[in-house]
């Protein structure tokens, strides 16, 4: 009847909804009794649809009521479960008390948001109860609507006072509420190298069962008092001795800009986008400072939209670039003071190449190269503030490169189709798939100028990657991949069928999924395959795409493509880009060079966007280290001596003639 009576609220049928509400109301008052935990599920469901009706006298009466329980009940067990209801009936009360105000000061929107700040205190206490990952995103994502009228509120008293601490409160609350669940993943990632005894582990273990034993049973207070206090206690003991584990898997869900400002670059600038109430808000963060600049959202709904659409037409309309231009960069380009850039785009904009942003109308694609923010700028991109550390060590890794190059020629289809037994059961995707001769062949180059390993054709499956893949500055993919964008966890990667071994003859896609439990540890992740960076938005969980996974399962930084781009070009400008590694360019300048140098002998339609600025690099953008392979003089000097030692034997011939 909640669900029911909720139903006909949302569709605006509110006589209907209250009536409906009531009576489930009064049977649970009929039937269990006051002060129980369903009676304040029915009065925050009463107080909800009266707040939908515009009836706030009512509306709050209901929700003080449910608060009254909630508050009034000492006994420590009751309370504990009841606090998860408590964040969204201060949220109610918050939009109740603000509407009911003759105006919106600054001292009338601070005290609803300190409000707010005391219910994000609650899903502190909740989370640090916890030990499944999931349960913490559970909770964040049941309290979404926390974080987003806590962002708005802080947003609107910074428009009000022009206080940049309210700025900073928008960034703590966006990156809190939608990485979370990046940080819980990387975190995980980082245990096995945390030096903790096997003890410390069981004794986390049983506290955490005793505590969720005594919350189960709900019948003994002095249990669970026992129970949370010896909880409370081992986790104080285990931030003062083993603070680095602490923070990995305990720290709080909200973190404050001032905790990881420290890894902000002096030398680059950062964008982050961020979407408030439909809003979009770029944030331009230089040297401890932050300042914020509303974009025209109405607007570049409909730009964007046709821009993403352009990049696979045949007509490329190169105007949408010029409008972009506009719309996302002009208005903050004159505050910029670095030539590095560093963007963190919200939503949509994942899918957006903010090189091929152009500051003139361009007529061909000559002029859009020229003015475009390629030019101008080093670009990377990153996932989330919380990721960017200047102050990170960059991993060292013995081995300098190991590649994974199905190709899918004709020979590994055939002998795919002599292996299986039934042609029913033809993987007829697989069979489809263009060969790749130029990924290929890059890969063959580079495994020697890198002395690395080389896994091609039929020896490019699944299981030798998982095998061999991690552990290398410079794990590069060659390969197509398949995007879902309905469920992105099924996104993957497509490599070589075994034949070899029936069980696993299928055995060949990757999915996102599977990619978040490897160990992918790396200094760099070539992704060459089509659409392997496309991401998609869910509400709660910021960008799924498989180079997001990438960065979860421990690679620094991934180089990817957003679109289907040509193999040819691709691989014309990963030489460039090797090179300039080699070179030891950093890793975003060594990508900007070598989409320049690829451009500067590229003609007619190859110079179109579609070809090159695809091509991303997300992550760290330090140097790698790279052990190049140089000893071409010594096979100059070996052919030298062997021109020498032919001289002077005909020489000798000739003497004895």
């Amino acid at each position: 009847m909640l669900t029911y009576s909720n139903f006909y609220s949302k569709n605006g049928y509110s006589e209907k909804a209250i009536e409906i509400a009531e009576e489930a109301y009064n049977y649970v008052l009929k039937n269990q009794g006051k002060q129980t935990e369903l009676e304040v599920k029915q009065l925050l469901n009463l107080a909800q649809i009266h707040y939908d009706a515009n009836q706030l006298s009512k509306a709050s009466d209901y929700v003080d009521k449910a608060l009254a329980i909630i508050d009034k009940d000492n006994n420590a067990l009751s309370a504990h479960t009841w606090s998860y209801k408590k964040p969204l009936a201060i949220l109610l009360k918050t939009k109740i008390d603000l509407d009911n105000s003759a105006t919106r000061d600054t001292s009338v929107l601070l005290k609803c948001f300190n409000d707010l700040k005391e219910a994000l205190k609650i899903l502190e206490d909740q989370k640090t109860n916890l030990t499944d990952k999931n349960n913490v995103s559970i909770i964040v994502d049941r309290n979404n609507d926390v974080f987003e009228f806590s962002k708005e509120l802080a947003m609107e008293l910074y428009n009000e006072s022009n206080d940049q601490s309210f700025l900073k409160e928008v960034l703590n609350l966006h990156e809190s509420k939608l990485y979370n669940k990046i940080r819980q993943q990387l975190n995980i990632s980082n245990f096995s190298s945390i030096d903790i005894s096997n003890e410390i582990k069981a004794q986390e273990k049983k506290l955490l069962e005793d505590l969720n034993s005594a919350l189960e049973q709900q019948n003994s207070l002095d249990i669970f008092i026992k129970a949370k206090n010896e909880w409370t206690q081992f986790l104080t003991n285990l931030e003062k001795e083993h603070p680095k584990y602490y923070n990995l898997k305990y720290a709080p869900i909200s973190q404050s800009f001032e905790d990881y400002q420290v890894g902000f670059y002096n030398d680059k600038t950062i964008i982050r986008y961020v979407y408030i109430d439909k809003n979009l808000y770029a944030f331009l963060i230089e040297n401890k400072s932050v300042k914020s600049y509303k974009i025209n959202t109405a607007k570049l709904k409909s730009v964007l939209e046709k821009h993403l659409r352009n990049i696979e037409s045949l007509e490329y309309d190169l105007s949408l670039n010029h409008q972009l231009y506009k719309i996302l960069w002009q208005p903050f380009e004159n505050d910029i003071t670095n030539t590095g850039i560093i963007i963190v785009p919200d939503e949509d904009l994942f899918n957006l190449s903010f090189e091929t942003l152009t500051s003139f109308d361009p007529k061909s694609l000559s002029e859009l190269i020229e003015h475009s923010l390629l030019n101008s700028y080093s670009i990377s991109y990153n996932f989330s503030l919380l990721l960017i550390d200047k102050n990170k060590s960059t991993r060292y890794f013995k081995d300098n490169f190991v590649g994974f190059t199905p190709e899918f020629n004709n020979t590994m289809k055939s002998n795919y189709k002599i292996a299986v037994k039934d042609s029913v059961f033809f993987d007829k995707t697989y069979l489809t798939l263009l060969p790749q001769p130029f990924t290929l062949d890059l890969a063959k180059e580079y495994s020697r100028v890198f002395s690395g390993d080389l896994f091609s054709n039929e020896n490019a499956s699944k299981s030798i990657f998982t095998n061999n893949a991690k552990e290398h500055k410079i794990i590069h993919i060659g390969t197509h991949a398949e995007s879902n964008n309905i469920s992105p966890e099924l996104s993957r990667l497509i490599f070589a069928k075994s034949i070899t071994n029936d069980s696993i003859l299928d055995d060949n896609y990757l999915y996102t999924y599977e990619i978040y439990n490897q160990d992918l540890s790396s200094n760099l992740a070539i992704l060459t395959a089509c659409e392997t960076g496309k991401p998609t938005f869910q509400p709660g969980e910021g960008m799924i795409s498989l180079a997001h996974a990438f960065n979860y399962a421990g690679s620094e930084s991934i180089l990817t493509s957003l679109w289907k781009i040509d193999e040819q070009s691709s691989a014309e400008i990963l030489k460039y880009f090797y090179n300039n590694l080699s070179d030891g360019l950093p890793k975003d300048e060594a990508l900007r060079q070598a989409k320049l140098n690829y451009l500067a002998s590229a003609k007619g339609r190859t110079l179109s966007p579609q070809y090159w600025a695809g091509l991303v690099l997300i992550g760290d953008t330090s140097p790698i280290d790279l052990q190049v392979n140089n000893n071409w003089w010594i096979w100059v000097l070996s052919i030298l001596a062997i021109a020498v030692i032919i001289f002077f034997i005909f020489k000798n011939k000739k003497a004895k003639v």
